[in-house]
């Protein structure tokens, strides 16, 4: 069996309706009306109309946020199953406490800054001279700028927290701990986990958040 990641099952998914939903129409058509059903399935391939863009509801998680997301779930599993983390890991349950508690003071440490980003898109947005859908795209583009930043920031942080942890090990449980970190980060990368804070991948779907966080004129 194959498997494929959300996004790509999201796309079948989105054509298989698509093909039904035309079937359908043009079936629709042809019953108790004179339009001839192939005439009238070829003016809709032929519509000049720009397709609608299609929102980005949950975009998959950014590279920068792969290993803290990882070592997140590490929490949960030396929590939720000790002996198994420890063996996997082939570590002791000495070492294996103190990977735990500079997860977890990592973790009490960073935060998204989402008010942050926030801040930056609305100062952009009030800021601006321009209008309509370009002044929400200078404001959507100052936000992802600065979720950027606060991204890049973790993301060096989370290697430093990295570097902890292996301090403490010896080769062989170095090795260990790097074949986990190798396969747990392929799996959250096709996992579709979604990456932190407002959906604001296009102006079509960043719209609502400009308006509601932003906009009073």
């Amino acid at each position: 069996m194959v498997n494929m990641s959300a996004p790509r099952i999201m796309s079948l998914l989105l054509i298989t309706l698509s093909s039904a939903l035309s079937s359908q129409e043009i079936a629709q058509i042809g019953v108790g009306s004179k339009l001839d059903p192939a005439a009238r399935a070829n003016e809709i391939r032929n519509n000049e109309e720009s397709p609608r863009e299609l929102s980005v509801l949950a975009p998959t998680i950014a590279a920068e946020e792969i290993d803290r997301a990882v070592l997140n779930r590490l929490i949960k599993e030396i929590t939720n199953e000790p002996e198994t983390t420890k063996i996997r890991l082939g570590i002791s349950d000495t070492k294996m406490k103190d990977i735990l508690i500079t997860l977890s003071n990592a973790r009490s440490f960073i935060n998204n800054n989402e008010m942050a980003n926030v801040r930056a898109m609305c100062d952009a947005w009030n800021k601006s001279n321009l209008i309509g859908d370009a002044r929400i795209e200078q404001a959507l583009d100052a936000y992802k700028q600065r979720d950027q930043f606060t991204k890049n920031f973790i993301a060096k942080y989370y290697r430093v927290v990295l570097f902890d942890i292996q301090s403490i090990l010896n080769e062989t449980e170095k090795k260990k701990f790097e074949l986990y970190m190798n396969d747990r980060r392929r799996r959250m990368a096709t996992s579709g986990t979604s990456s932190w804070g407002s959906v604001v991948e296009n102006v079509f779907s960043g719209r609502d958040t400009v308006n509601f966080h932003c906009r009073r004129n």
